[in-house]
């Protein structure tokens, strides 16, 4: 058992770690840490530099895996409520976020594409890539929204069950809790919106990881 706790925690903190990383890939397919008002990342792509929204690609792509890692500590903390309230949305969740990389990891293709039109704004090639791009991100953040919701709700239900690690508020950190602020984030004024836009989405992430690893630091020897 004491093994396990190792490997729990170390999981735990990897995924930490990895969502920190991420966080900074996410200032960096902006264009940097920028005060302004906050704005939608993927339509800004077209103004951000390109060789940072490249290295913030490739840094997140390199840092999202960890996440997977998180689920552990997730589970854990999930487990007493029982196999059918703890084991779906962990798999479920952790399907969404195996998706990631091909979603982030895009978006340096997504700048070199955009600027590329703006270079050539009545090409028709370019105005059907920039469609094909645009089609193939909004469908792969369509799967993403569903599995995450799916996942979110079964999270949701067995923290109404009261019988988790996790306290109530929790709720706040689910990955529900994403597109229902999301929007309120982008609505932020200069110089805040840009300071806190970029990362939320990733601190939510990072905050239910650092939550279910500091909850199951300790897991009994008894329960192995």
């Amino acid at each position: 058992m004491k093994n396990k706790v190792y490997l729990v925690r170390t999981a735990g903190i990897l995924a930490v770690v990895g969502g920190i990383v991420n966080g900074f890939s996410d200032y960096l397919l902006q264009g940097g840490l920028i005060a302004r008002a906050a704005v939608n990342t993927y339509e800004n792509l077209p103004n951000a530099p390109f060789d940072l929204v490249f290295l913030g690609s490739i840094i997140g792509n390199a840092a999202i895996p960890l996440w997977l890692l998180g689920y552990w500590p997730v589970y854990e903390a999930l487990k007493p409520a029982g196999r059918w309230l703890s084991i779906p949305p962990v798999f479920i969740l952790g399907y969404t976020y195996s998706l990631f990389p091909g979603y982030h990891g895009s978006y340096a293709l997504y700048a070199a594409g955009f600027q590329a039109q703006d270079q050539q704004p009545q090409s028709e090639i370019m105005m059907t890539l920039a469609e094909r791009m645009t089609s193939y991100h909004d469908a792969l953040l369509a799967v993403i929204g569903i599995t995450s919701i799916i996942g979110s709700i079964w999270f949701i239900v067995a923290l109404f069950s009261r019988r988790t690690y996790f306290p109530f508020w929790a709720i706040l950190i689910s990955p529900l809790a994403i597109p229902i602020t999301q929007p309120l984030i982008e609505m932020l004024p200069g110089p805040y919106g840009g300071f806190i836009r970029p990362a939320w989405g990733t601190t939510l992430i990072t905050l239910l990881f650092l939550t279910a690893t500091i909850l199951t630091w300790d897991l009994k020897e008894s329960k192995d």
